[in-house]
């Protein structure tokens, strides 16, 4: 599967039911060796008001707790 197709899937917490926004607005941590996505850095929202904005801060999802990635969406199970 190629980033240009999944770019556009909303990324959704399993274990919180909360959305993360889509791949497009993440970062990819790479393993040198052989290129293999080791994690997802997703910025991390606070919500004030009826307007979200990032704080800066990145939360890191690595690549195997991705439990599903459907037509729409990436399901991920963070770690609590």
């Amino acid at each position: 599967m190629r980033l240009s197709e999944i770019g556009s899937k909303e990324i959704v917490d399993l274990s919180k039911g909360c959305s993360h926004g889509q791949l497009w607005d993440t970062e990819m941590l790479f393993e040198r060796k052989d290129g293999t996505i080791k994690a997802v850095l997703i910025p991390s929202y606070h919500s004030k008001g009826p307007f979200k904005h990032s704080s800066e801060q990145w939360i890191q999802l690595p690549w195997n707790n991705i439990v599903k990635i459907g037509e729409d969406m990436i399901i991920f199970k963070s770690e609590d």
